[in-house]
Parts: C-alpha cells; sequence; structure tokens
C-alpha cells in the first residue's frame, strides 16, 4: 500500500463516519476524494484533523466537497 493509499482511505473513513455520509457516494480518484455532505454536518467535515476539505457545489439539503490530505 503507497502513502497516497493510505491517505485516502483514513479520508474516507473519517468521511464516513460522519452522520449523513453516505459511503456509497464517497468517489476516491488520485488523492482527491468527493462525496455528499448534509448542510448540517459541513463544519464537522471542515474540522476533520489533517484534511482539507473544499466546497464544489452547494444544493439545497447538502454539499459536494473534495478532501485532500493537508500538506
Amino acid at each position: 500500500m503507497t502513502s497516497s493509499t493510505g491517505r485516502t482511505e483514513y479520508i474516507v473513513e473519517q468521511l464516513a463516519a460522519i452522520s449523513g455520509v453516505l459511503k456509497d457516494d464517497i468517489h476516491v480518484s488520485d488523492d482527491t476524494v468527493t462525496t455528499y455532505v448534509p448542510t448540517n454536518q459541513l463544519e464537522q467535515a471542515k474540522e476533520l484533523e489533517n484534511i482539507e476539505v473544499e466546497v464544489l457545489e452547494e444544493q439545497e439539503h447538502e454539499y459536494l466537497i473534495s478532501a485532500k490530505a493537508s500538506q
């Protein structure tokens, strides 16, 4: 396992632990993880340790976010 794979697995685990995030909606591409997060859980996602979160799209009840390991 490469360290990049380990970092993305860590991000997936952390995002999947957030209430309302569906594991089936989590997608990994290279070193970036994207998923939908309920609007009331965005702050929890942004507070994850060693993970940078960027909002890609805002919808009525959820945000599409991308997450990467902090440098």
